[in-house]
């Protein structure tokens, strides 16, 4: 109850803010442009006027001047009247007449521009009203039916990307012409000072950045979108031909004749963890070759596992997806949904930092959101009915014990397959590569399965797709899970019996083999380019490097300090008639003796800076930080992480791990602190000598990934392999 009461509060939160950002934000941009162009018309009249008053008033003192130039001529300003010879009259009108002519020109000026301020508000507020309308009405249409969510989703993806443009567009506008409008503005403030001119000046820079932000967040809105096409999805594996396995292509097309189901076009047999079809694009490695069409993936530890209406009903189930309307679902919709998803989240990570376009960021995530509870409602319903279709070429008892012992399988494929990626790398010929699904198999069968009851809420893996819980599919065939089911899903492999795995394939043991090199070829590449990259690490911090605290500058600090209480105490002793204290000597005294304590103080401690200058703040060593505050060294490998303050004053936090010892520091470390409680260690300095705080930020961090660099290199040569004994493998999968 609390937990959808917060959940619900979220939404709320969520929703307000999304509403300020994409209505508020432009209905204040609005309300600006209509206050300056209350300040606009004013200025224009009022620059209209005087300039007007002013000509004719220069006119009539022209003609005084010209017949007699030492006339005095009374004006009536605002304040008291002011009296003028002719000539000097005239001079001041040409003034204040060139004043009048340039604040009419910036009038002028800037009239314009309230309009691009009021026309871009009222542009993003259009589009972002018809975002919203159009994500709410799609999001309503989409949970009537799944042809409607995709029609629907169709419509949004055609709109939408220029539903963004005209809100980056129009926002863009409203604040270029905003801060154009009160730059400009500022020529007519009387008082023009520097701080008038910086005011200026940033205004400028406002408009510049919001015109520089808007050209390549459009741009960046045009590439990003871009991504709307689907990647073509990634798996390793072996396509099948018919010629290799001619019993499996024979029974996956009964399989797909009695549901009235599309035969694939490729099958394919990997060591991947989980069933599946697509009609995507796939990339298959190690052949890196391009499958398109209908292809349905097998994992073979899987196969070696089930049986034959187990291996049915799964099949049955994924070929399922070929019929109705889940071909269209999984072709138009599924890839491109995870597509433009993928889009979103990068323009949100590329243009962050663009203010103009986070409106229409969070307004995209908004109506791709609204399409997330339809989406989840109709893979549920889809995934139901491909379980009940499945289960109609066994039995449902059948298909629940399916869903069962996959989830059990998982955990010791996962082992299997994690032991070989750190195995040894001194295979020789192909007799001599293991078979990876028969030691899934074999491991199995000596050290049994799992608990299965923790597993039941786990959902089925899946490439494209979410899949309700493991117990919610159950449920929904009408099996109950008792101890018939679990009996029959937690049945052990009989040592030396046949698989029907064996019977579907020509060389079952073979392609094993196969799969096996081909995922050991992998890890070991994979192995030696990490193990390039941890070397590479090891290598840029393989000597020591000793830092030294920045004494320097308050060095010369303190002696300047003490030049300056010197200084005071010289003079109030010289010239303390001057200052006021006639021959109070006790006064002399006192000012005397308090100067001299100052400039002391600050010349010792310069000098004793100056002494500890000489000594390590820190050593860093391949191994462990060496610190003048502390008792001892600071493993690095004790260290789990790091930061680097210099904010008010510098110093190195460092967060120790669980296990490791913590040392103490020396009592003269003030400025350095020990929390043993939260296990932090805190060492104050006044800066780094010679460097920066981000350059010493790095220094520590390539230290400190080198040795657990180190230490990987390390464990991978004492342990290059792990033995498989019974006693170690059980429990651990």
């Amino acid at each position: 109850m609390a937990q959808t009461s917060r959940r619900q509060e979220t939404r709320k939160i969520a929703s307000l803010g999304l509403a300020a950002w994409v209505l508020l934000l432009p209905i204040a941009l609005v309300s600006l442009g209509i206050w300056q162009t209350q300040r606009a018309a004013e200025t224009l009249e009022h620059a209209r006027r005087s300039s007007a008053e002013l000509s004719t008033t220069l006119a009539q003192v022209k003609n005084i001047a010209a017949s007699d130039p030492t006339a005095i001529l009374t004006f009536q300003g605002a304040g008291e009247p002011t009296s003028l010879a002719a000539l000097v009259a005239v001079s001041q009108i040409e003034a204040a007449l060139s004043q009048a002519d340039e604040e009419l020109e910036i009038s002028q000026i800037r009239r314009p521009l309230v309009w691009g301020t009021i026309g871009g508000a009222v542009l993003a507020f259009f589009g972002g009203a018809l975002g919203l309308m159009a994500a709410g009405i799609s999001g309503i249409r989409a949970r009537v039916s799944q042809r409607q969510l995709i029609a629907s989703f169709q419509r949004l993806r055609s709109l939408l990307p220029f539903i963004l443009a005209t809100v980056v567009i129009g926002f863009s506008i409203g604040v270029i012409s905003a801060a154009l409008f009160e730059a400009v503005s500022m020529g007519l403030w009387a008082d023009f000072t520097t701080g008038s001119a910086k005011l200026f000046a940033v205004a400028v820079v406002l408009a510049v950045i919001a015109a520089y932000s808007a050209f390549t967040a459009l741009r960046g809105l045009k590439d990003v979108f871009a991504l709307f096409t689907p990647e073509p999805l990634v798996a390793a594996g072996r396509i099948i031909e018919e010629t290799e396995a001619p019993e499996l292509w024979r029974f996956v097309r009964s399989l797909a004749a009695r549901q009235h189901a599309l035969l694939p076009d490729t099958i394919i047999v990997g060591l991947g963890q989980g069933f599946f079809v697509t009609e995507s694009q796939l990339r298959l490695w190690p052949e890196d070759r391009l499958v398109t069409g209908r292809s349905l993936y097998l994992p073979a530890a899987y196969l070696d596992l089930l049986d034959q209406a187990e291996i049915a009903a799964i099949i049955g189930h994924e070929l399922a997806h070929f019929s109705g309307e889940d071909t269209t679902y999984s072709q138009q919709f599924t890839p491109i949904y995870a597509g433009l998803w993928r889009a979103l989240a990068a323009l949100g990570r590329a243009d962050g930092g663009r203010f103009v376009l986070y409106p229409a960021v969070k307004l995209g995530f908004h109506a791709m959101q609204r399409f997330d509870h339809a989406v989840a409602h109709w893979s549920r319903l889809r995934e139901f009915d491909a379980d009940r279709s499945g289960s109609l070429l066994a039995t449902p008892a059948d298909a629940a014990s399916a869903l069962i012992r996959t989830g059990i399988i998982a955990p010791a494929v996962a082992y299997v397959l994690q032991r070989a990626y750190a195995g040894p790398d001194d295979t020789g010929s192909d007799d001599a590569w293991p078979d990876l699904v028969a030691q899934t198999t074999e491991l199995v069968t000596t050290n049994g399965w799992s608990d299965p009851m923790p597993l039941l809420g786990d959902r089925q893996p899946h490439p494209t797709d979410s899949h309700p819980p493991t117990i919610q599919r159950i449920s929904a065939l009408g099996v109950e899970i008792g101890d018939d089911l679990l009996r029959r899903a937690m049945r052990q492999p009989e040592p030396g019996a046949r698989s029907f795995a064996d019977d579907l394939f020509s060389d079952w043991a073979g392609l094993c083999r196969l799969l096996s090199k081909d995922f050991i070829d992998d890890a070991r590449m994979m192995r030696d380019r990490r193990r390039e990259v941890l070397e590479k690490v090891v290598a840029g911090a393989s000597q020591e490097t000793v830092v030294y605290d920045n004494v320097k500058p308050m060095i010369w600090t303190m002696v300047i300090v003490a030049m300056i209480f010197a200084g005071f105490g010289l003079t109030v002793v010289f010239l303390s008639g001057q200052l006021g204290l006639g021959y109070d000597e006790f006064a002399q005294s006192l000012i005397a003796a308090i100067t001299a304590f100052g400039a002391v103080t600050s010349l010792l401690y310069a000098a004793f800076l100056y002494r500890s200058a000489a000594r390590p703040l820190m050593v860093l060593t391949p191994d462990a930080l060496l610190a003048s505050r502390l008792d001892k060294p600071v493993a690095w490998t004790d260290v789990a992480g790091y930061a680097v303050y210099a904010s008010s004053r510098f110093a190195l936090r460092l967060w120790l791990n669980q296990d490791a010892p913590v040392p103490k520091k020396h009592w003269r470390a003030i400025y350095s602190k020990i929390d043993r409680r939260q296990r932090i260690i805190t060492l104050g300095a006044l800066g780094i000598k010679g460097m920066k705080a981000a350059d010493f930020s790095a220094l520590v961090g390539r230290y400190h990934q080198a040795a657990y660099a180190r230490q990987e290199l390390a464990a991978a040569m004492l342990h290059p392999s792990r033995d498989a004994s019974a006693d170690e493998t059980a429990g651990k999968y």
